[in-house]
């Protein structure tokens, strides 16, 4: 495949299930913006049949590119995904993506990278949040304030667009989903724009992200950032 103009990457995490359906969105919001675009999957040691159904899919489409690893966690499989892009603008998407943010809005947000390095789809800022979600969430964005300086509404989004020339500025350690705050981190203090854009949102309790089993070790992986001194 030649040039790429579009990479959107998916991490995926016991997503068999609707690995399918999440594919066939993510074409068809892609193809009708450009025919030079990449689609990438990680599968991050998946239990199910994740693996059987991307080796499916990849098999069906040339544009499609699969990777495995063991479980090492979100922050390492974006990490990756980062480096393997190799469009010029790399979207980034849970894998339910299709049902809570829906990709129409995919064009909107892409346009707007003409004033910006990074464009989040916020779901704070228009989306209905359960309140066991929105209370943690916006208590973190507190702490981010007061650690890093960074004042993002919706520093976990699902959906966020990236120039890869913004990513290739910074360098990325975090295994975990702190991942998010030391991204935002490093490309607030690069210099770089981030820009919030509301959205619709559809919630939706079967992501990848428990509050009760990852909001602890998310919250005390941050505070370890901070304590090392943001490297």
């Amino acid at each position: 495949m030649g040039k790429v103009n579009i990479s959107a990457v998916i991490p995926v995490y016991n997503s068999g299930s609707i690995l399918h359906e999440a594919y066939s969105h993510i074409k068809r919001a892609l193809s009708g913006m450009t025919g030079k675009y990449e689609i990438l999957f990680r599968n991050d040691g998946s239990s199910d049949d994740s693996q059987r159904v991307l080796e499916r899919i990849a098999k069906s489409d040339r544009r499609v590119r699969i990777f495995r690893n063991e479980n090492r966690g979100l922050g390492y499989v974006l990490r990756q995904m980062f480096k393997d892009a190799r469009g010029d603008i790399v979207i980034y998407l849970d894998a339910d993506a299709y049902m809570t943010f829906g990709l129409s809005q995919l064009p909107r947000l892409i346009r707007k990278t003409k004033d910006a390095d990074v464009v989040i789809s916020s779901r704070y800022k228009q989306g209905r949040i359960p309140l066991h979600r929105l209370v943690p969430s916006r208590t973190y964005k507190i702490i981010n304030e007061r650690l890093f300086g960074v004042g993002i509404d919706d520093i976990g989004s699902g959906l966020v667009v990236f120039k890869k020339s913004a990513l290739d500025r910074i360098k990325l350690y975090s295994n975990g989903f702190e991942i998010h705050i030391e991204l935002y981190t490093k490309l607030h203090r690069a210099g770089l724009r981030v820009l919030e854009v509301p959205t619709d949102y559809v919630h939706w309790d079967e992501g990848s992200f428990k509050m009760l089993k990852h909001g602890p070790r998310t919250l005390a992986m941050t505070f370890k950032y901070w304590l090392n001194g943001c490297r």
